[in-house]
C-alpha cells in the first residue's frame, strides 16, 4: 500500500514550524495536499491555479514515486511550464505521457561535490561533464571554484559558460584561500548569491595550498556577519600528520612505493583528528560546516559521537569510497586524496549511510584522461590524484547500496536529492517531488544491468574506475526543467536552459 506522504509531509513541516498546523479532522486529504502546494508555491512565486488541472505538458503515470524524507507512493505526476504541477492518484492527461510501471521516479540527482576545469578549460568540461551527468540521472551539481584573484572578478566568466553550455544547474562553492577572498565573503553572498565556501585543512602540494586554524577561525568570523545561512565545506585532514607520513614513506620506499604505500601517506588519524578539531571549532563558533569526502572508519566512529550533540556538523562521503578499496586493485588509476582505504573503512561508511552519520553522497569528480593523470609514470609520486565519476555515480549507489546491501532505495535517494538541496539552500526548488518544485526528474530501472566501459560513457575522460564491472540499476530517463533530455540511452536533442543557483 502506498504511504500517505501528504500527511507525513504535513507532520514533518509542523515539526519544522514551516507551515501552520492543519486540523486533520476538519479537512480532506485533497485540502491537505493543496495546503502543501500553497506553502511550496508561495516560496516560488508559482501559481498552478491558472492551468487546466486535467491537461499538462508531460505526465508520468504508474511509477513508484520516491518523495525524499517521506516515502514511496504509486502516483501520477503532471508537469507544466517546467514545474511539477500535480502529484496525484487521479487520472491525468498531457501532451505526452510516460508510463513507468515498476520503475522508480525520483527528483533529479544532485551532486554536492564535483570539480570541473582543472585539466581542461572550464568552458569545455561544463559541457562534456554535465552532459555525462544528465546520462547518469543528475540534474544539479555543486561545483567547487578556486581562484587566486577575487571571485567577484573571476566568477562572471564562469557564469557565462554555465548559461551557454551546461546541461544541468550548478550550485557554486567558492574556495577561500587568501586574505582578500576572506574579506570578500559577505560580498560573495550578497552580490553573487553564493553562500557555500571551501577550506582545505590539507591541500595538494603544488596545486592547492592548505590553511591554518587561525585562517579558518577568521573565515568563521566573517561568515557570522552574513545575514544568509551559509555552509563551509572543509577538506578535513591534519596537514602535519600527512606531511610527516609522506616524508617517511618517500624516505623508506622512494621510487618503489606502491598504491598501498600511498594510502599510508594519509593515515586514518589525520582525518580522525581533523574532524574532531573542525567539529569543536564549528560548535564553539556557531558555524555550519560540511565535511567533504569522508573516507575512514575511525572518522565515522568519531562523528557518530560528535553529531549526537553538535548540530553544526554535516557529512559527505563519495560513491567511489563506497565501492572501491585499496585491495580492489593496485592500478595507479585509483590514486586519490584522501586515498582509498581498506574494506573495513568502506563498510563503516555504508554503516554511516544507514545510521545517519553520513548526510550526503558526492563523487569528488576530477575529470582527466589517463595521460593527464600520468598513469604510466615510473613511480606513484608522479601520478596525479583524481578520477572521473559523474555518469556512474547513481548506478554505483544502486548496485552497491540497494542490490548488494539491501538498503532501502528511498534512503539512498534522500542522500543524493533532498539532503544536499537542504544543506545548500535550494530546497524545495530542487531535491523535491512536491507541487511547485522544478520538474527535474530521474526515472530508474532497478532491473537494468549494464557493463561499464569508458568508451560508452559521455565524459571527455578515457577511463572509468568501474571498467568491465556490471552494475545493476540504472537511470533510464532524465527530465530537466520539464523536458525529456535523455531516454533510451540517447540524448533527445532537447536541452533546458541552465544556470547557477543563487541563494
Amino acid at each position: 500500500m502506498a504511504r500517505d506522504f501528504y500527511e507525513n509531509y504535513i507532520k514533518n513541516r509542523m515539526r519544522e514550524k514551516s507551515v501552520d498546523k492543519p486540523d486533520f479532522l476538519a479537512v480532506s486529504k485533497d485540502e491537505i495536499a493543496q495546503s502543501i502546494a500553497d506553502s511550496i508555491l508561495s516560496k516560488m512565486n508559482y501559481n498552478a491555479t491558472k492551468f487546466d488541472p486535467t491537461l499538462y505538458d508531460l505526465v508520468i503515470t504508474d511509477g513508484m514515486v520516491i518523495v525524499p524524507g517521506i516515502g514511496i507512493t504509486n502516483s501520477n505526476i503532471g508537469i507544466r511550464d517546467g514545474k511539477i504541477a500535480s502529484i496525484t492518484n487521479m487520472t491525468i492527461h498531457g501532451n505526452r505521457a510516460i508510463n513507468d510501471r515498476n520503475m522508480y521516479v525520483c527528483p533529479g540527482i544532485i551532486y554536492p561535490h564535483v570539480h570541473l576545469g582543472l585539466f581542461s578549460p572550464f568552458e569545455v568540461e561544463v559541457e562534456t561533464e554535465t552532459k555525462a551527468a544528465i546520462a547518469g540521472g543528475v540534474t544539479t551539481a555543486g561545483c567547487f571554484f578556486g581562484s587566486q584573484v577575487s571571485h567577484l572578478e573571476s566568477f562572471p566568466e564562469l557564469e557565462r559558460s554555465i548559461q551557454m553550455r551546461s546541461y544541468i544547474d550548478i550550485i557554486p562553492h567558492l574556495v577561500i584561500g587568501n586574505t582578500m577572498q576572506k574579506r570578500e565573503l559577505k560580498a560573495y553572498a550578497e552580490q553573487l548569491g553564493i553562500t557555500s565556501f571551501k577550506l582545505y585543512m590539507n591541500g595538494i602540494p603544488g596545486i592547492i595550498e592548505d590553511i591554518g586554524d587561525g585562517f579558518m577561525l577568521d573565515v568563521f568570523d566573517e561568515i557570522k556577519k552574513i545575514s544568509k545561512p551559509c555552509m563551509v565545506c572543509v577538506h578535513t585532514e591534519n596537514r602535519e600528520v600527512v606531511r610527516r607520513a609522506t616524508s617517511s614513506i618517500q624516505d623508506t620506499m622512494n621510487e618503489s612505493a606502491t598504491m598501498r604505500d600511498w594510502t599510508e601517506t594519509h593515515p586514518d588519524m589525520a582525518e580522525e583528528e581533523a574532524v574532531n578539531r573542525l567539529s569543536y571549532f564549528a560548535k564553539k563558533m556557531g558555524v555550519h560546516v560540511y565535511i567533504v569526502h569522508l573516507s575512514s572508519k575511525g572518522a565515522v566512529k568519531n562523528l557518530k559521537a560528535i553529531k549526537a550533540d553538535n548540530p553544526y556538523v554535516h557529512v559527505e562521503t563519495t560513491s567511489p569510497y563506497l565501492s572501491i578499496n585499496h585491495t580492489t586493485t593496485s592500478s595507479n588509476l585509483i590514486k586519490m586524496e584522501p586515498p582509498f582505504r581498506g574494506a573495513e573503512d568502506m563498510e563503516a561508511l555504508w554503516e554511516g549511510i544507514c545510521n545517519g552519520v553520513v548526510d550526503t553522497i558526492g563523487t569528488d569528480n576530477v575529470t582527466m584522461t589517463t595521460s593527464e593523470k600520468n598513469v604510466k609514470a615510473d613511480n606513484i609520486w608522479h601520478v596525479m590524484p583524481g578520477y572521473p565519476a559523474v555518469e556512474t555515480h547513481l548506478p554505483v549507489l544502486l548496485h552497491e547500496g540497494v542490490h548488494t546491501r539491501k538498503i532501502p532505495i528511498e534512503k539512498i535517494i534522500e542522500k543524493v536529492t533532498r539532503n544536499p538541496a537542504e544543506m545548500f539552500g535550494v530546497y524545495p526548488q530542487k531535491g523535491s517531488m512536491l507541487t511547485g518544485s522544478d520538474a527535474d526528474i530521474t526515472i530508474i530501472d532497478m532491473n537494468k544491468s549494464k557493463k561499464v566501459t569508458a568508451k560508452d560513457l559521455h565524459s571527455r575522460s578515457d577511463f572509468s574506475l568501474y571498467e568491465g564491472k556490471v552494475l545493476h540499476g540504472w537511470p533510464i530517463i532524465t527530465i530537466k526543467s520539464g523536458k525529456v533530455v535523455y531516454e533510451g540511452e540517447k540524448f533527445t536533442g532537447e536541452k533546458a536552459q541552465c544556470n547557477y543557483l543563487r541563494r
